[in-house]
């Protein structure tokens, strides 16, 4: 599908060939979403290298948005489309070195993929193996699971701004919390350097193989879906063994009796009840409905607000 040529003026981009990275116009995110939802994009951009990508940011008017996609496996986006830019980073940004015992991850790197990486060199972030999406994208949601987050090992990162300037920040900027960090608006995160615990290969490797057991054994990961979809509201990781299920979305969920509500192709997984499902042709329009459903229902019965955790971003369909 391509773009109108005034929409392309309006979005600044004169000449394409002053870039190295892919470009495509009203791309469908549909094509990429974990969900299989959602409408096109404006522009989506690959760059090729972080001067690619700063050279591409600098020239892009102050009025259109940008936003880094990573995965698109936490992203549910509306029917109408996504306005202005996603960036959405590759191969070049998948780097891991490793100086004095701390690691510079490429943001582009799958989490699960690093974790056995590192694993294999005695390096112990073994609760990314069940954690969906990129490194940039765990580092902007403070991705976390079985009571550990991502934050706890970041010392630094390095990205790119609005205007092209690639900047790095400390721990400290980022004010990592529950599910979320202090990014820069239109800020592209492209690497970071955490420092992971040393441990022995053998021993890494077992916590894995016992967290890939619970997971498959208690979440749906077969099907389309985003993963969590409310934050826990007490603030906290689901651990391996809960002692207390009151305030765990999912036990919420569960006891508002919501297991398997369906809204048209969108389904509350019957396995892990936090996680909504795309039965096959759901709109973005269902999903979205389905879970405003089960805020809904879990206030009215418990008196508890669940937030999204899954990030809504785009347009409605008019």
């Amino acid at each position: 599908m391509k773009m109108d040529m005034n929409k392309k003026s309006k979005l600044g981009f004169v000449d394409e060939n002053q870039f190295s990275g892919s470009i495509n116009y009203s791309f469908p995110l549909s094509k990429i979403s974990w969900l299989k939802v959602g409408g096109p994009v404006d522009i989506l951009f690959r760059p090729k290298n972080l001067d690619d990508l700063s050279r591409f940011l600098s020239l892009i008017p102050d009025e259109v948005d940008i936003m880094p996609i990573g995965a698109c496996s936490n992203l549910l986006v509306r029917d109408g489309g996504l306005s202005g830019v996603a960036v959405k980073l590759g191969g070049s940004f998948s780097e891991i070195e490793i100086n004095n015992n701390q690691v510079k991850l490429g943001a582009g790197n799958f989490s699960s993929k690093v974790a056995v990486h590192l694993s294999e060199l005695g390096y112990d972030l073994s609760f990314l193996r069940t954690i969906p999406g990129t490194i940039g994208g765990a580092i902007a949601m403070n991705a976390g699971c079985y009571g550990k987050y991502i934050g706890d090992y970041v010392r630094s990162i390095e990205g790119v701004s609005k205007s092209g300037e690639i900047i790095r920040l400390s721990k400290e900027n980022l004010q990592f919390r529950y599910r979320s960090s202090r990014l820069p608006d239109n800020f592209i995160v492209t690497s970071a350097i955490l420092k992971p615990k040393i441990e022995k290969k053998e021993a890494i490797e077992e916590k894995m193989k016992e967290m890939l057991s619970k997971r498959e054994e208690t979440q749906p990961i077969k099907k389309a879906t985003c993963g969590s979809t409310f934050k826990n509201p007490d603030g906290k990781s689901s651990l391996m063994l809960e002692d207390s299920l009151d305030f765990k979305a999912w036990s919420l969920i569960d006891r508002a009796g919501l297991r398997g509500k369906k809204m048209g192709k969108a389904m509350v997984s019957k396995k892990h009840p936090n996680f909504l499902i795309n039965l096959g042709g759901a709109t973005s329009e269902e999903m979205e409905s389905l879970g405003e459903y089960v805020r809904k229902s879990v206030y009215e019965k418990f008196k508890v607000s669940l937030d999204w955790e899954v990030i809504r971003v785009g347009r409605k369909q008019n």
